[in-house]
Formats: C-alpha cells, structure tokens, sequence
C-alpha cells in the first residue's frame, strides 16, 4: 500500500483556503434556520495529489481540496448527498456517499485515494 494516502485528523488537516471556498454561504454559521456541521477531510499522501479534489453537497460545488485538507460546512438538518472527483489531469472518478445531519452533532467524512488512483468518500473515526 505504498501509493495509497493515509488518514489525517480534523486537528491535523489544514483548513482549505479561502480562494477554493466555491460556497462561502455554507461556511456561515449564520443560518435562518436549524443547521448541523459537516467536515470533509482529504487524506495525506501522494496518490492523487497532483489535482484538487472538488467537494459537492448536493450537487453544489463546495471547495477543491489539496491533500491534508478540510473544508467544514453548516448544512439545513436532513439528508444530504456529498459527492467528490478529481480536477484537472488526474483520474479517480467520482464518489457520493448519502449523510444525515443532525443539530448539535458533527459529521466527518474522508476522502481516500486508493493503490488504483480510484477515489473514496466513506465515514471516518479520524
């Protein structure tokens, strides 16, 4: 498994840059009504680390995120599809993964690159 990434930590992971923000509104925890924290992570590692990885909620662009990085957003309570692919030259396909939001509660997913370059978006402990 020499290629593939490895996890990082929320208090490890970097924040993304204001510059690959592409919804600066789900950052805002200014919300007219109920919202819960989702964090999406990207591991560390040189798989796939030519290319930012583009992070979707529901099908809006959210932010590209670099290896060792996390975007947080407040999302409306409920059910959400998350979905990331590659930018640019690198491959990886796509991945989605369905998260339920709850008030008062953090979700965290990862997104791992596997020995195949293949991207995966799955529920983390890290």
């Amino acid at each position: 498994m020499a290629c593939a990434t490895s996890p990082v930590s929320i208090h490890q992971a970097s924040l993304v840059p204001s510059g690959r923000m592409l919804a600066p509104q789900l950052v805002s925890q200014v919300q007219a009504e109920p919202t819960g924290s989702l964090i999406v992570k990207r591991d560390s590692g040189l798989m796939g680390s030519a290319c930012t990885i583009r992070v979707f909620v529901d099908a809006v662009p959210v932010a590209d995120l670099a290896p060792s990085e996390k975007v947080e957003v407040f999302l409306v309570l409920g059910e959400h599809i998350v979905g990331v692919t590659s930018n640019g030259i690198c491959g990886g396909g796509v991945a989605e993964a369905a998260v339920v939001i709850f008030p008062e509660r953090q979700k965290i997913l990862r997104i791992a690159s596997g020995q195949s370059g293949d991207i995966y978006l799955q529920p983390t402990a890290f």
